[in-house]
């Protein structure tokens, strides 16, 4: 039975002397907390289908390699972005230096290699298959995230923000979901149906962490970081499709202070009344879900269990 205290447990009990000293950021890495969505999502799918069988100790590897995995990927975003906190704390760039950022993150994704090996024989190589493809479609993700940062906003469409974001952090979700299934043996067709449901679930989170990085102030990053970076979300690319010309060229100015770009880009948001307008646009992303989610047998659960993170506020 999954618990997060029992996954954390484990967290803490992994090791690796090689890296001498640095350990220590790899373990403050992945002690940053968080809800550990994929693993528990990669234990719920196996669970389900392997029914009855399905044991700790054989599905542990997979849900260690998949935090592992998000880990490494969230060091690396936080050098890209050069951002100072997640979830509250300095991030490991900020702590360090980009150097040793860099390279804590390549050793968290070279544990999660360590970590599928220890699976059942037969998993290992279609479970890494499904992990390494999730991965690549992360890095993509992340590459047309920097380009349409770049970007004119008059060139960025709001199906390219979609569809950034859907590897972005769906790509990782629907591995989740599909590797946890396919470790059960589920159908292939059905491991098919689980990675698209789970790439539904990551597009709702990620508008949920875009929408919280313009206004929670609980999300424990600095409010309005994304206005920063250039970032084309889709509250950006409303606000620059209603603004007056000289709004628009202030978003675009790169030459403005950090600052003040924050303080014209969330004061552009209030006055079109992006906040309400947002959270009706988060609500018909988590009708999707449910129109994917059905489509599994594992739908109902699925289900519970997004509802359950509904109204976050970090």
């Amino acid at each position: 039975m999954w618990t997060l205290e029992r996954f954390e447990s484990e967290l803490r009990c992994l090791s690796w002397p090689e890296m001498g000293s640095w350990e220590a950021w790899m373990r403050y890495a992945l002690d940053g907390g968080g809800k550990r969505l994929r693993p528990r999502l990669a234990w719920e799918s196996y669970a389900f289908y392997k029914r009855e069988a399905a044991k700790w100790e054989e599905g542990l590897p997979l849900l260690l390699a998949l935090e592992l995995l998000h880990t490494f990927t969230l060091v690396h975003d936080d050098v890209m972005d050069r951002s100072a906190l997640r979830r509250g704390r300095p991030t490991v760039y900020r702590e360090t230096d980009e150097n040793i950022a860099i390279l804590v993150g390549d050793a968290l994704l070279i544990a999660v290699y360590q970590q599928l090996a220890k699976l059942p024989p037969e998993s290992i190589l279609p479970l890494q298959t499904i992990l390494s493809q999730g991965a690549l479609r992360v890095c993509h993700g992340q590459l047309r995230d920097l380009e349409l940062s770049k970007a004119p906003t008059s060139q960025v469409t709001l199906q390219d923000y979609l569809e950034m974001i859907t590897e972005k952090t769906g790509a990782l979700m629907g591995s989740a979901l599909e590797a946890g299934a396919a470790l059960a043996g589920a159908p292939p067709d059905e491991q098919i149906r689980l990675r698209y449901a789970g790439e539904a679930i990551g597009r709702y989170f990620q508008l949920q962490d875009d929408y919280l990085d313009a206004f929670s102030e609980e999300s424990g990053k600095i409010r309005g970081g994304d206005l920063v970076e250039g970032k084309k979300t889709f509250l950006w690319l409303w606000a620059y499709e209603s603004a007056s010309p000289s709004e628009r060229t202030m978003l675009e100015d790169r030459s403005l202070p950090p600052d003040k770009r924050r303080e014209v880009g969330l004061s552009l948001y209030e006055r079109l009344g992006l906040r309400e307008k947002g959270a009706g646009y988060i609500e018909s992303a988590l009708i999707q879900v449910r129109e994917v989610a059905v489509r599994t047998a594992f739908g109902p659960l699925l289900l519970q269990m997004v509802e359950s993170l509904r109204g976050r506020k970090k």
